[in-house]
């Protein structure tokens, strides 16, 4: 371990999206407050303020912005989108900004840095080569550019996978190739802050949102653009309303960028040509989530790619029985039929067909929902997470020195 007598560590979170709160703010938010402050000093750097910092702030953690030059603060894959010109140019600013990073590297005399996503390994990568800084990739997301990928699993010191499931759908060779610097490290949730979830009282919640315990609530929970699949469930819903008249769905999260605005539109588009104005609510970006979650009789989650999709977690450990694209850890979490149900990814009639299922029968309900708490208990917990990712961001300061 670590010596104790010496300074702490000093480690770098790069966050690129700063400006959402969503599941991977979440996780990085419970590892910023578990560090042990005798072995960890952490420095959050982002490309631009966003709400994420605000809240690192209020736990006392120092966050630096660094604004990146040109087309680098595009998100959506905006940037892979235009012109090889505009394309060379953003390659020159991006190489800019790693000479940025590596300046503040030096100066802050930096032991680690730890990028979250393959956007925040391209972001500090080549800095961290320059200044001999090891880094730590944990992929998040879908690996979805064969060149960028590849250039980011091979530039970071170690990488870990959410499962053995996303570790080997893509790359095999490449993997095969790295293993020594590969672990698998599944992600974890607060227990406390699910047990508190239960215990509030949500009587204005349910006046506010018009939650009735008459009606039978679903939800989706997340990001709103294309590759959630939230228009999935809106078909899916369709399918069944003439049977269940009193299904109210709920969607929580927006849009976050520009970019994704106008999939909000068709949505609510989707929306009125199916008639289905008066059974579908968007929530926006709530900080009490969970307490909507606990309010609810199913949850869907119907992303076409994903990581992981921690709201599955949070909906399991709430003992909700969830429908879930069967896609990145999630075909690892939820074993189809004992704690949950998977469909194949852009499935309409079989998210029907479970959802009609759930709703017709409150013991299946029930008895979905008491193994998928048991489940996240037994496997994904916060704090076995920051235990390992502690040893191992002291072995790879050690191995350095």
């Amino acid at each position: 371990m670590h010596d104790s007598t010496k300074k702490p560590i000093e480690v770098v979170f790069y966050e690129p999206y700063p400006m959402g709160i969503g599941g991977n703010f979440k996780t990085q938010l419970l590892i910023l407050e578990r560090l042990d402050p005798k072995l960890f000093h952490p420095i959050v750097v982002a490309p631009l303020e966003g709400v994420a910092l605000d809240r690192y702030r209020a736990l006392g953690i120092e966050c630096i912005v660094m604004p990146p030059r040109g087309q680098l603060g595009k998100y959506g894959g905006a940037i892979l989108r235009t012109g090889l010109w505009r394309r060379m140019e953003s390659a020159l600013d991006l190489l800019q900004y790693n000479l940025q990073m590596a300046r503040l590297f030096r100066t802050r005399r930096v032991d680690l840095i730890y990028a979250n996503c393959v956007r925040a390994q391209m972001s500090i990568g080549f800095a961290a080569l320059l200044t001999a800084v090891p880094t730590i990739l944990y992929v998040k997301g879908v690996l979805a550019n064969p060149i960028i990928d590849r250039l980011c699993i091979i530039m970071a010191s170690r990488i870990l996978f959410f499962c053995e499931k996303n570790r080997d759908d893509k790359y095999p060779l490449l993997v095969r190739w790295l293993q020594r610097k590969i672990s698998i490290l599944p992600t974890g949730l607060d227990p406390t802050a699910i047990a508190e979830a239960q215990r509030r009282n949500h009587s204005d919640l349910r006046e506010e949102l018009d939650i009735s315990p008459n009606r039978l609530n679903t939800v989706v929970l997340g990001q709103l653009y294309e590759p959630k699949g939230q228009h999935l469930a809106i078909e899916a819903l369709s399918r069944l309303i003439s049977d269940f008249p009193d299904v109210r769905l709920y969607f929580v999260g927006d849009h976050v960028i520009d970019e994704y605005r106008q999939y909000k539109s068709k949505l609510e588009n989707l929306i009125a040509e199916r008639g289905l104005t008066e059974h579908v609510r968007f929530t926006g970006w709530r900080r009490d989530a969970l307490d909507i979650l606990s309010l609810m009789d199913t949850v869907i989650h119907p992303s076409l790619a994903e990581g992981f999709g921690r709201a599955i977690l949070e909906s399991m450990a709430l003992g909700k029985p969830v429908i879930a694209s069967a896609v990145g850890a999630v075909r690892e979490a939820i074993q189809d039929g004992r704690n949950g149900y998977l469909v194949s990814p852009g499935d309409v009639e079989a998210i029907a067909r479970k959802w009609r299922g759930l709703l017709s029968d409150p013991e299946l309900r029930a008895r979905l929902g008491r193994e998928a708490r048991e489940t996240v208990f037994a496997n994904y917990l916060i704090d076995d997470k920051v235990k390992r990712l502690s040893e191992i961001w002291t072995q790879m300061v050690v191995e350095k020195t």
